[in-house]
């Protein structure tokens, strides 16, 4: 059963070629519900200079999106997307993954309630500065990546709500037990604003999460010296933003984050992005700069206080809506997560249906 409907969403994706968003491929659609098809096939080559070998790699993203309208007061919906290997892989499991998977109910002005596996509450803030094909905010000063308990992400097990009224935005959300992350449990939170200046968006908004490591695995949380320091996590953010990413004009964005790994690290870091879209929408320019440094000195990690620091920039050029050219190249310094200075590129094309 499991293969015919796969079947099925490859056969449709291939007869209905539209955008990712808002021109997805619809393949139902009446009254009260509609269902599209939604994907993008992904090849680039990449470079660092670690090992100066060029890597040529493959993706693809496949899913559904559907919605019903149930009365006047409110609907239900339902979403779900996988990262596909555009190649052959040794390992199976990576040919197939689940990226994102919902679904909920839309109180329509009283908000959203989903369930499933997507990013927490607290993304909401930092995803300002999200804005590259493949390279970013996963690498950026909110997920450091230090522990096992992989905080942050795409997480399996959320509940989220989301509310909206005359620009107000709030958001919370719940994450419940995940033992293959070493996660107990995880709360987020974020509010703020976003209105318009003219024909430009212009927000600013702030957050907050927790997430409770489970201390009963012997490589869970943080180890430094044979001593164990804990597995918690808290975050505070604010960001701000001004343009809208992708229309014609400039925009800019910066987050400041504060962040406490238990008993060990304390993270101050800030992300800053800034980028130019061309009156026709043919070329987007991006610049990024993150940092981050360890406020604590109680452990230092090979005398290493900078958590994270990197220059990234992007140039995407739009041959159609759907088919991207793009070439992203990253500056990283010597950190606590890179021991060594390094140089990445890459080189991609994108199609999205």
């Amino acid at each position: 059963m499991k293969q015919k409907l796969l079947s099925t969403i490859v056969i449709s994706a291939v007869a209905l070629t539209t955008s990712l968003s808002a021109n997805a491929a619809n393949v139902y659609k009446d009254d009260n519900s509609k269902l599209d098809v939604v994907g993008r096939v992904k090849f680039n080559i990449n470079n660092n200079d670690a090992d100066s070998v060029h890597r040529e790699s493959g993706t693809a993203r496949l899913g559904l999106d559907g919605k019903t309208k149930v009365n006047d007061a409110f609907g239900v919906f339902g979403y779900i997307i996988y990262d596909l290997a555009a190649q052959e892989t040794e390992n199976v499991a990576d040919r197939l993954k689940i990226r994102e998977a919902w679904v909920g109910f839309d109180f329509n002005e009283f908000g959203k309630v989903s369930f499933g596996r997507y990013t927490d509450a607290f993304y909401l803030v930092t995803k300002v500065t999200d804005l590259f094909v493949d390279w970013g905010k996963y690498n950026g000063v909110t997920y450091w990546g230090l522990t096992k308990n992989d905080f942050g992400g795409r997480k399996d097990g959320q509940v989220k709500y989301q509310v909206k009224y005359n620009g107000l935005q709030f958001a919370a959300s719940y994450q419940f037990k995940q033992s293959n992350k070493y996660i107990n449990y995880g709360t987020g939170f974020s509010a703020g604003y976003i209105g318009e200046i003219g024909d430009k968006s212009i927000g600013i908004l702030a957050g907050y999460n927790h997430y409770d490591g489970l201390t009963n695995q012997p490589d869970s949380g943080y180890h430094e010296n044979g001593l164990f320091y804990g597995a918690d996590k808290n975050e505070a953010a604010v960001s701000v933003f001004y343009g809208d990413f992708g229309a014609p004009g400039l925009y800019a964005a910066a987050v400041y984050n504060y962040g406490k790994l238990d008993r060990t690290y304390k993270s101050n870091g800030v992300e800053a992005a800034l980028s130019y879209t061309t009156p026709g929408t043919d070329w987007t320019f991006t610049a990024n700069y993150q940092y981050a440094h360890n406020g604590d000195e109680k452990l230092s990690r090979s005398d290493l206080s900078v958590l994270k620091s990197a220059w990234t920039g992007e140039i995407l050029y739009r041959v159609t809506p759907k088919f991207n050219i793009y070439t992203d190249f990253e500056h990283r310094y010597k950190s606590v997560l890179k021991k060594e200075k390094e140089d990445l590129a890459t080189i991609g094309l994108i199609y999205n249906f």
